[in-house]
């Protein structure tokens, strides 16, 4: 134990001591391996300057308030869509008979390679407040330990009982952009801090289940290799695909209003059914949503906890496929009708990044055709649109 702890703290100091070349050889290989990504990565976090928390919000000063504040906030949005029981027990009757006529176990099990995979996925120096744990502790952490965390898991999918720390997470208020008014509560976004061994979960499910959660080609968000770039250069070749065959073109432009937050749970859980999901991932993935507290720090302070009855929990590595699940509905039912804008025989008339949607049609009428089928979903799905 001594000579272990001699030799952390003399990485620390060595590290400390070289931290400008190690930071200009991250650099070097950053460019010589083309990761561009990285590279800026580097840079802007090298030029970020750590900013304090705003000292009033809405008029209240002092952090106990303020948490209060956004508590209250947060508290009425995860309320405003609340599930039908009757319709969440149908889901969770749906599920359970699937378990039972399951015969197969291999979706129902993990084993020390797939908690290693995950592990490596983590972002390294990420504290969470829920467990006392930061994903260090499992990066650095021995076999042993991930032999341990694979019984919790394999536990938690055999019973669809969960440890306390998955059902609990802690929002953190965050300013939308940087020069945001950060004195008006309405400029703040919540994002939802969780355990680490939640963390892990997700990242299993996405490397193994991927495939049944894909989405729509007419969705660039949240994916590998994709961009608001892509969207936007699809946008503009169909536009000038119309404009040089002469032929008129109509957009318009659609963005959600907290659709994160309003996420229908029923209806979530509904479409993974429909997409052959695992029942047994889906029982552990609803308790997680429908047993989920929340509560609020602020400057070191933390609100009540209380529960969320709608939403997905936007920082969760999960959170964005199952809601990209969640959309994609909407993009299915908009290719189908053929009224919006081709390239040849591909469809090109409706076009998501995450909850931003644009509409592109050759008439005014068959843009009213799709904007109705919006409504109709939007009515379905507890979605508010702004055009």
């Amino acid at each position: 134990m001594r000579h272990t702890r001699a030799a952390y703290h003399y990485a620390i100091r060595a590290t400390r001591k070289n931290a400008d070349a190690i930071t200009r050889q991250r650099f070097a290989e950053a460019a010589l391996g083309n990761r561009q990504r990285d590279f800026w990565s580097d840079v802007k976090h090298m030029r970020a300057c750590k900013k304090g928390v705003a000292a009033t919000v809405d008029g209240y000063t002092d952090a106990d308030s303020i948490a209060k504040l956004f508590a209250t906030k947060y508290r009425n949005l995860y309320y405003c869509v609340s599930y039908n029981r009757s319709d969440l027990q149908s889901v969770i009757d749906d599920v359970g008979q699937q378990i039972n006529v399951s015969s197969s176990e291999e979706h129902c099990s993990f084993s020390v390679d797939d908690v290693k995979r995950a592990i490596q996925q983590l972002k390294a120096h990420k504290n969470y407040p829920v467990s006392g744990l930061c994903s260090d502790h499992v990066i650095n952490g021995t076999n042993d330990l991930l032999v341990h965390i694979m019984h919790i898991l394999n536990a938690a999918m055999v019973h669809g009982i969960l440890p306390e720390n998955f059902l609990q997470s802690t929002i953190i208020p965050m300013p939308k952009g940087k020069n945001a008014n950060v004195t008006d509560s309405a400029n703040y976004r919540g994002i939802a801090l969780n355990s680490v061994l939640s963390k892990i979960f997700d990242n299993i499910i996405l490397h193994r289940h991927g495939d049944r959660l894909s989405s729509s080609e007419l969705q660039f968000g949240f994916k590998a290799k994709s961009s608001t770039t892509m969207c936007t250069m699809v946008l503009k070749e169909t536009l000038s695909y119309y404009v040089r065959h002469q032929s008129s073109v109509y957009c318009s432009f659609l963005d959600a209003t907290k659709t994160f937050d309003r996420v229908n749970y029923c209806k979530l859980f509904r479409l993974l059914l429909n997409r052959n999901v695992p029942a047994c991932i889906i029982r552990v993935l609803l308790n997680c949503h429908v047993a989920n507290y929340v509560c609020v720090a602020w400057n070191g302070v933390f609100s009540e906890y209380f529960l969320a009855t709608n939403g997905v929990k936007q920082g969760g590595i999960l959170s964005p496929v199952l809601f990209c699940v969640y959309v994609d509905d909407l993009l299915v039912r908009l290719s189908k009708i053929g009224v919006g804008c081709f390239i040849g025989r591909t469809f090109v008339g409706a076009l998501a990044y995450a909850d931003d949607i644009v509409l592109v049609t050759p008439s005014a009428s068959a843009l009213r055709k799709m904007l109705a089928v919006c409504d109709e979903y939007a009515l379905e799905y507890c979605t508010v649109y702004v055009i």
